[in-house]
């Protein structure tokens, strides 16, 4: 009987390490390039899963494991890149570094 219970315990617990879950996040992104930047940040944060730019809604649509990484520390990777995400607004200086073109107050591609 405790074997079970032990087994039973074990089970819920590896169930929720994994737990995964989806988020779309609006962007200030403006074109491939912004796609790209975004999509490859995302990646290297540990714990997510996927990562992908619309490139015309401008929504990235994240999977990430919860008890890896959570929701601020993705939008704050995003900022950090040099784009909004949701409420958090990018990073004056990554702003700085990114190619003109992607800049917010450069018109659109």
């Amino acid at each position: 009987m405790i074997l079970v219970l032990a087994f039973v315990a074990n089970s819920a617990s590896a169930q929720e390490l994994k737990k995964v879950e989806e988020v779309k996040i609006q962007t200030s992104a403006k074109c491939g390039e912004c796609k790209e930047r975004i999509e490859s940040a995302l990646n290297y944060v540990k714990g997510v899963q996927f990562a992908e730019l619309n490139n015309d809604t401008k929504v990235v649509t994240i999977r990430y494991k919860t008890k890896k990484v959570t929701l601020d520390k993705i939008k704050a990777e995003i900022a950090a890149t040099g784009y909004d995400a949701d409420d958090v607004k990018a990073l004056d200086a990554a702003v700085e570094k990114l190619p003109m073109c992607c800049k917010p107050t450069h018109e659109k591609h």
